[in-house]
C-alpha cells in the first residue's frame, strides 16, 4: 500500500459497478477487492482511534498500522491499547502489527504518541 501524496497521478475514483478503485487518468485498478482495512480518526490529546477490519471471507490475518498512514511520525514510538479488551498492548515504533483477525471481524485500538 502506498501513501497518497495528492499528486495528479494519484487521483482515484470509486467504481460502484465493479467495486474497484481506479486511477482517474489511466483507468488502472488500485485494488480488485480490498479485504484488510485500517480506519483511523483523531482523538483529543493527539491520540488516534484505529479500527482494523478483515473483510475477507475465510481465514485470519494480522493487519499492520503504519504510523505515517495515520498521521504520526514514523520514527516515534506510541502506546497501543486494545479498547475492547481494555488492555495496553505495548509501545511500538513506526508501526503496529495486530494478532490475527478472523474473517468479518474487527479490532479497535487507541494509539497514543
Amino acid at each position: 500500500m502506498q501513501t497518497c501524496t495528492e499528486e495528479d497521478s494519484q487521483q482515484w475514483i470509486w467504481n460502484n459497478t465493479d467495486k474497484t478503485v481506479r486511477n482517474k487518468h489511466t483507468g488502472l485498478c488500485l485494488t480488485a477487492q480490498q479485504e484488510l482495512e485500517v480506519w483511523a480518526g483523531p482523538l483529543t490529546g493527539g491520540s488516534q482511534a484505529v479500527v482494523l477490519l478483515n473483510r475477507g471471507n475465510i481465514g485470519s490475518e494480522p493487519i499492520t498500522v503504519k504510523w505515517t498512514d495515520i498521521g504520526l511520525p514514523a520514527d516515534k514510538s506510541a502506546t497501543v491499547r486494545d479498547l475492547w479488551a481494555q488492555k495496553d498492548l505495548g509501545t511500538f515504533t513506526g508501526s503496529f502489527e495486530s494478532e490475527n483477525i478472523t474473517a468479518h471481524s474487527v479490532a479497535m485500538l487507541k494509539i497514543t504518541p
